[in-house]
Order: C-alpha cells, then structure tokens, then sequence
C-alpha cells in the first residue's frame, strides 16, 4: 500500500516539476534578454504552485478515487512547492552574483551577503511555500468537492 501511493506521488509530481524547471529556465532567459514584464510574468512559479499545480494534482486525486483525497492534495502541493521554490534558489543568488536588476531581484544586488544568499531567498521561499499551500488546498479542495458528486455517481 505504503509503496503504491509513493509510486502515485512519483507519477502525479514528474511533470509538474518538469514543467515547473521550463519555467524557471525560459523566465530566466527571457528576463535577461530583456522581454516585456507581461511575458515574464506569464512565466510564473507562483502561479504554477498556487493555482495551476494544485487543480492538476485534485483532478488526478479526484479522477484516481484516492483515499483522504485532501490530506493527499495538501501533501502534494506542499511537495511541488517546496520543490519548485528550491528550483528558484539558483536565480536569485546569480541575481546576487551577477548583479541583476530585473524587479523581481530587488534589494540582492546591493545587499550584504546574508541578507543577498540565504535571507531574501529563504523568506521568500517560505512565503511561496505558505501560499501555495494555503491557496492550493482551497482550490484543489473545490476541485475535489466539484469532481466527489461525478464519481460518487459512476459507483
């Protein structure tokens, strides 16, 4: 039992952290070649951890019939998320390296190196993490609730 919800968990997360990487990558090297904000923005961690990330993780919950469907959701998605900010550490400490000056960096540049590489981009993360766990348990739990009646039926 204990080894099949660790192969779902395995499943459910490998390509939203793949795509979660693509993100950080392509952000990165659109923010640097100097892109408008709107596409950078559209290239968002934080909207892949607190909305789009969690309605994928209750459709495949919801759609697999998983036992304490919510407790596995909030697992998940505190998973993916910290995953997924761990995958964002890298860009601000070259942010701090390399002096970068894109708005979301602000503040590391010219910080001391506490503050540059492990202040700013922990309580950032943590921040992330709160959120995406706090609001992805909201909207995966309606996606659950909306999905419970459907296959409540198919029984």
């Amino acid at each position: 039992m204990i080894a099949a919800v660790r192969i779902a968990f395995k499943e459910t997360l490998k390509w939203p952290l793949i795509a979660a990487a693509i993100v950080v990558v392509v952000r990165v090297i659109t923010e640097r070649a100097g892109a408008l904000s709107a596409v950078n923005n559209m290239l968002s961690i934080a909207a892949l951890t607190t909305v789009l990330a969690p309605i994928y993780f209750a459709l495949q919950i919801g759609e697999a019939g998983t036992p304490r469907p919510h407790r596995m959701l909030l697992e998940l998605v505190f998973i993916y998320a910290v995953c997924a900010r761990t995958m964002v550490l890298p860009t601000y400490w070259a942010a701090r390296i390399f002096h970068w000056h894109e708005r979301r960096f602000a503040g590391l540049s010219d910080s001391n190196a506490f503050l540059g590489f492990v202040a700013l981009p922990l309580v950032t993360a943590a921040f992330w993490v709160f959120t995406s766990v706090v609001s992805g348990s909201l909207i995966g739990g309606i996606v659950l609730k909306i999905m419970r009646p459907r296959t409540k039926k198919e029984d």
